[in-house]
This record gives C-alpha cells, structure tokens and sequence, in this order.
C-alpha cells in the first residue's frame, strides 16, 4: 500500500467512523473508516478492533504513545506499517447493523487511549478516560447487560 504520511498532522487523523454490523457473544465484528486517508478497515473480534487501530496510530505517530512496547527478548526494531487489511476506498454505508460510531482518540497515556466516543444512533457523546471505558460504552449502546461498575455510562 502506498505511503500515508502529509506533510500536516490534523488530529482527525485518529478520528474514525466505527460500524458494528455484527455481535456474537460478547464480541463484535464491523468496519472501520477513516476519513482523512479515506481508509477501510474490517475486523473480527475486540482484540483485532484494538490492535489494527494501534498499529495504525503507531504508523502515523498520532497520538504519540506514552509507552514503548517492551520485551524480554532481543528484537531488532521494527518499520511501523500501516495494517495490511486497510484498504483505501471509500465508505460504502455510513451505518451499522447493529450501531455506529464515531472514536476520536486524543491521547495514549498510560497504556491505554483517551478521547470521546460518539454514539450516532443515540445522538449521544462521552469522554472515555480508557480502553476498557470506551468498550463498556460501545457495549452498552449494543445492549448487552451492563452493571454500574464506576465506568462511564451514556447517561452521565
């Protein structure tokens, strides 16, 4: 794929439109788009969702990690890429099956992320101080049960 660096960084970069088309046990598959690269990316499963958008801020270095990834073994350093299941095309659908919406990661401090999520369908937006947070979210806006756990919540 071909290089996705400008000579400008706008913080929309880190700003990504999120279709939730599936949800089997817990876990949800969909689409994520970018619309400054006009970038698609589909993913199966939590894990994927997370370690695609990671790897992706870590190529564009936005938002800059305040953590570098460590290890115990010797490993030369790598060439950050842009993930090998983004394509550049344009959106087809602007919704989900199931909900959309809209993630725009501020900050990664503290191994984790920062931002507001937006939930379109509930015309509603929440900071999230977390990953984990910003999941809950997403959950509770795809209806799955939910305790009150101290965890952001659409309602505060």
């Amino acid at each position: 794929m071909e290089s996705l660096k400008t000579e400008f960084i706008s913080s929309n970069i880190s700003r990504f439109r999120i279709l939730v088309n599936l949800t089997d046990d817990y876990d949800i598959s969909g689409i994520l788009y970018n619309e400054h690269y006009t970038l698609t990316m589909s993913f199966s499963g939590i894990r994927e969702f997370f370690s695609s958008l990671d790897q992706f801020f870590d190529y564009v270095n936005f938002p800059q990690s305040s953590h570098e990834h460590r290890t115990f073994s010797i490993i030369r350093p790598k060439r950050k890429e842009v993930p090998k299941t983004m394509k550049k095309e344009k959106l087809a659908v602007d919704t989900g099956d199931k909900a959309t919406f809209t993630v725009h990661v501020q900050f990664r401090q503290n191994a984790s992320w920062q931002g507001t999520i937006q939930w379109i369908e509930g015309n509603k937006t929440q900071r999230f101080r977390s990953e984990l947070e910003m999941l809950k979210l997403m959950t509770n806006a795809i209806n799955f049960d939910s305790e009150n756990d101290g965890l952001a919540d659409w309602e505060k």
